[in-house]
């Protein structure tokens, strides 16, 4: 493969909000070292309130049902920037640590295994109208178009095993300059269509102005590389207790983060699709409240939320709020 020179610099929609522009406050939303907007899932005592008397856990076997949403302002609303019509998701381990690390609770050997098993678990491949207790396919009601239809699951593009010596912090623009790397050496092919999942070593933190593992659990953000808008999501290993949830282990706070910026990685890919009128995104609404276990394998997620209503003749949960199937 030829190098090619990589532009590190956000690719913006003319026109569409950011969700930077008016929400200065909304704890969802960080800069990177350079500046660049990513949206973040932060810790649970960082969104959480005193007042906060929304249940974390959802109630077990009470069946499909629609919780009020937690945070941000009314619906999602269609800023009409890109969405991902045909999302794949290729975990990107930093190194043999990182991808032979052992999470507490899973079944599963390796955190590689355990991440490898949940994406081919998370969505039925059914669209919603035909699977309305899926965990994915939920998030086709937010599609742009009949051209640019959102996909009723997440393909499985597996994994890549880097070779990078343990840090005890990298930037944001670290991440994507390892990203960038594995472009330019071939390792795998560049897709606008494709979340490139970082998982980090257990003790390797990301920081911006906060820190993971402190301010936050994860992010997702995008970056042009050659002209391809790349969109991707990081993952530090969570043994930390401020991105820990009582009852659930290493492995539940994985796939729930992991739920949480796949979902957002698809419906607001650039930082300018779907989001509420309080720049809030669609799992930001439903973060740290009312979790529970996929039927289909039994992960733990977090609910998606939903506008409701009738979309392209699809049906979908009414009234608005967070959806647990």
């Amino acid at each position: 493969m030829t190098k090619t020179v990589v532009a590190l610099t956000a690719v913006l929609m003319l026109g569409a909000p950011l969700h930077g522009s008016a929400q200065s406050r909304n704890p969802f939303v960080e800069h990177s070292d350079t500046g660049e907007t990513v949206h973040v899932l932060p810790t649970p005592a960082a969104v959480r309130s005193p007042r906060d008397t929304a249940p974390t856990m959802a109630p077990a076997g009470a069946g499909p049902t629609v919780y009020a949403g937690s945070y941000g302002s009314g619906a999602l609303v269609n800023h009409h920037g890109p969405v991902i019509s045909n999302a794949g998701f290729l975990a990107l381990y930093w190194n043999d640590t990182a991808a032979n690390a052992r999470p507490s609770g899973s079944s599963n050997p390796t955190l590689l295994a355990q991440i490898d098993a949940f994406i081919a678990s998370f969505g039925s491949g059914a669209p919603y109208s035909q699977a309305p207790t899926d965990d994915f396919s939920i998030v086709q009601q937010y599609s742009q178009s009949t051209a640019n239809a959102i996909s009723s699951t997440v393909t499985n593009w597996h994994y890549f095993v880097a070779k990078e010596g343990t840090k005890s912090s990298i930037s944001d623009s670290g991440i994507r300059s390892f990203i960038a790397a594995q472009f330019n050496a071939g390792s795998f092919n560049a897709a606008s269509n494709i979340i490139y999942g970082v998982y980090l070593p257990p003790g390797m933190k990301v920081t911006m102005s906060g820190s993971s593992c402190s301010t936050f659990c994860g992010y997702h953000g995008h970056f042009n590389y050659g002209g391809t808008d790349i969109r991707y999501a990081v993952f530090p290993y969570l043994n930390c207790s401020a991105c820990s949830v009582s009852g659930l282990t290493v492995a539940d706070m994985m796939t729930i983060v992991a739920s949480h910026e796949i979902r957002e990685a698809v419906t607001d890919p650039m930082l300018n699709a779907w989001f509420d009128n309080a720049g809030y995104e669609a799992d930001d609404k439903c973060a740290w409240h009312h979790l529970y276990q996929m039927a289909n394998g039994g992960f733990y997620v977090q609910p998606e939320f939903s506008n409701g209503g009738l979309v392209g003749g699809v049906s979908y949960p009414t009234p608005a709020g967070c959806v647990v199937p």
